[in-house]
């Protein structure tokens, strides 16, 4: 008997909590797939093994804080030996929790099982790098088609999905420049539409030591940043959304001080943008909940819901929740401080 359709209304979606995003790597990496894309010998496998690093000992990546966990690094185009070498390169120490293969399966024929039987026995991993996509693919005569792009990615974001961890699949490019990095990404735009996010790492010359790391996702602000390559380590050499998110807790503390804020992004935008600091108010909101945990570091606390067909961003300092954990109802919303709308300030 086929099963029916699990329906459900608009109205009960509003009503359900909004849960944090769940970074692995704040603004960068969260839970599902991503395709990192760049041309051979540019510094991928180098990230890679930095990002598992990262992950494992629960230090910086670029400048972004990681969530600890294990890791499952398929390293599939590098011996032992190689990877023992740039593993000195990296770190002296052998970090706990980050396990190595060379070998696996292709898509279809038991990667999936592969991968689902090593999460069973190591439930600590949150991050699967697979390097590389191309030598887990088959091949059909006719090449790669989109339908068989979509069909290889959406089985690895399958496993990611089920499992709440993050695969990071390494990539090559082609060879014909664009302008835009993300249809550079080898095969179809079947990959990059069943993945949760696209990064491309661009020298502009192969003998230059510095390159263009560029990121687009659903659950990440579409971004662009340049790196170096020194010591074999790959690092930001500016840092431009640290200063603006310096920047916005410096202003959020200066509103928080006064009280409790409850209102829409909208009236938060105007507050900010005439304080200097530019956001439009669907971009507000998808910085803040992508930045929860920082914001909570910060001494900041955030909830977002809606109501009447209205959504609200809540927002307090330090322990300042009102013993609240969800938007308070109308017999506490007279100690809220809510900034005026458009319309009122101009009536």
């Amino acid at each position: 008997m086929t099963k029916d359709l699990d329906l459900y209304t608009m109205q009960t979606l509003f009503e359900q909590p909004l849960e944090p995003i769940d970074f692995l790597v704040d603004g960068l990496f969260a839970q599902g797939l991503y395709i990192l894309g760049g041309s051979p010998k540019v510094g991928k496998s180098w990230l890679a093994l930095q990002l598992c690093l990262a992950v494992c000992t629960g230090t910086p990546f670029l400048g972004r804080p990681t969530r600890q966990g294990e890791v499952l690094y398929l390293a599939l185009e590098d011996g032992p030996q190689r990877l023992h070498s740039r593993a000195l390169r990296l770190t002296r120490t052998a970090p706990a929790g980050l396990y190595l293969c060379g070998q696996a399966l292709p898509i279809g024929q038991g990667l999936e099982q592969q991968l689902e039987r090593a999460l069973e026995e190591h439930p600590g991993i949150r991050l699967i790098i697979l390097d590389t996509l191309q030598k887990v693919r088959i091949e059909s005569g006719n090449g790669m088609s989109y339908a068989a792009d979509y069909r290889d990615a959406s089985a690895l974001k399958s496993v990611a999905d089920r499992y709440h961890i993050c695969l990071l699949a390494i990539h090559h490019l082609r060879k014909l420049p664009d302008e835009d990095p993300f249809n550079r990404l080898s095969g179809t735009n079947g990959l990059s539409g069943a993945a949760d996010g696209s990064l491309v790492l661009l020298r502009t010359k192969r003998q230059e030591n510095t390159a263009v790391l560029s990121a687009t996702g659903r659950d990440i602000e579409d971004q662009e940043e340049t790196l170096e390559f020194d010591d074999c380590r790959w690092n930001r050499t500016t840092d431009p959304e640290q200063l603006q998110f310096g920047l916005l807790v410096m202003l959020l503390q200066k509103l928080l001080r006064q009280d409790v804020f409850q209102g829409t992004a909208t009236e938060l935008a105007d507050w900010l943008g005439k304080e200097g600091l530019l956001f439009g108010p669907a971009q507000l909101s998808r910085y803040l909940q992508s930045r929860g945990r920082q914001l909570a570091e910060s001494g900041i606390g955030l909830e977002v819901s809606r109501t009447n067909s209205k959504r609200t961003l809540r927002l307090w300092l330090g322990d300042r929740s009102d013993g609240c954990d969800s938007i308070p109802g109308e017999g506490t919303t007279a100690n809220m401080l809510s900034l005026p709308s458009p319309a009122s300030q101009a009536s």
